[in-house]
């Protein structure tokens, strides 16, 4: 895994306003982790989801409508732009809800902050980058992170407990975001990050709305509550508008490898926010097995440059 010669600017390794932004995002994804299990507290996952989806679309119509962009894509890209959008937008999303109704705001940020060593491995099976042992090293040590957090909330690995079948769930849903994020830049070297977003929202919407169906139109939406509301269109924003788009301009403009490290940053405040908001708390070898985790997850986006001469 090696750096390619030129300058920081060029390569984006000095800190510019892409990292502000990043910084931005992962304060909101680390809200909304806790907006989110504020809203399935009155619904169930399909509802939530399902008209959390709904109305992001909307939004993604009208912000398109508005800008310079125009609607029209080339024929090339549609079937890809359909498949990244499911993968990333329909499946993600199935097992991304139905994890966190099963599991905590803190694990289920743990977990997806393990996505960094899924781009590394796509990247070096797909040959875009050599990934140095020490690299290796930090996703041997990464998985060992993920078993002491899954393991840790449950006193051992019980397969009929709803909290591992929920951390199962994110760890699938971590795949994913992994292949949504490596699969995007060929796109976006030839389109905007929010006509990019746009697409693979409403391609992943049109799979998915149709099974969220029935838990949308089962909601009595005239009695949920104004707080409720609220937590959809926080978590509209939060985590699928405005984290998407600067996510997307991030890959377009530093690469994905540089992007997805800031993953990391989100348990931080993740957990941060889910004792603010609502009182949850890790066990010891939880911690542990976060330290453990993020350590490894250094080790493979970053660390290892301290092996290479």
């Amino acid at each position: 895994m090696t750096d390619p010669a030129p300058g920081p600017r060029a390569n984006g390794s000095a800190f510019g306003p892409s990292d502000a932004l990043m910084l931005a995002a992962v304060v909101m994804w680390g809200i909304n982790f806790s907006i989110i299990k504020i809203g399935l507290r009155e619904l169930s996952p399909g509802g939530f989801n399902g008209m959390r989806l709904f109305i992001t679309a909307a939004i993604f119509v009208i912000l398109v409508a508005l800008s310079r962009d125009k609607f029209r894509i080339e024929w090339r890209d549609i079937l890809g732009l359909a498949a990244v959008g499911i993968a990333g937008n329909a499946l993600y999303q199935i097992l991304f809800i139905h994890g966190v109704s099963l599991t905590t705001a803190s694990n289920t940020s743990l977990i997806l902050s393990v996505s960094p060593v899924f781009v590394a491995l796509l990247s070096a099976v797909l040959r875009i980058e050599r990934i140095h042992w020490a690299a290796w090293l930090g996703i041997l040590i990464s998985f060992g992170g993920i078993y002491l957090v899954i393991a840790g909330g449950n006193g051992g690995l019980r397969f009929s407990t709803a909290n591992f079948k929920g951390d199962l769930a994110i760890f699938g849903a971590t795949i994913l975001w992994a292949c949504y994020t490596v699969f995007s830049k060929p796109f976006l070297e030839r389109m905007s990050p929010l006509k990019f977003s746009a697409f693979t929202v409403w391609a992943g919407a049109l799979v998915y709305l149709p099974f969220a169906a029935g838990d949308v139109l089962a909601v009595p939406w005239a009695r949920v509550s104004v707080r409720t509301w609220a937590m959809i269109v926080l978590s509209s924003l939060f985590g699928f508008v405005l984290g998407y788009l600067i996510w997307y301009n991030s890959v377009k403009k530093v690469g994905n490898a540089k992007t997805a490290i800031y993953n990391n940053l989100t348990p931080v405040f993740t957990a941060l926010f889910a004792t603010l908001i609502l009182g949850e708390s890790f066990r010891s070898r939880q911690l542990i097995g976060a330290a453990v985790l993020l350590t490894g997850v250094y080790l493979t986006r970053s660390g290892y440059r301290f092996f290479v001469r």
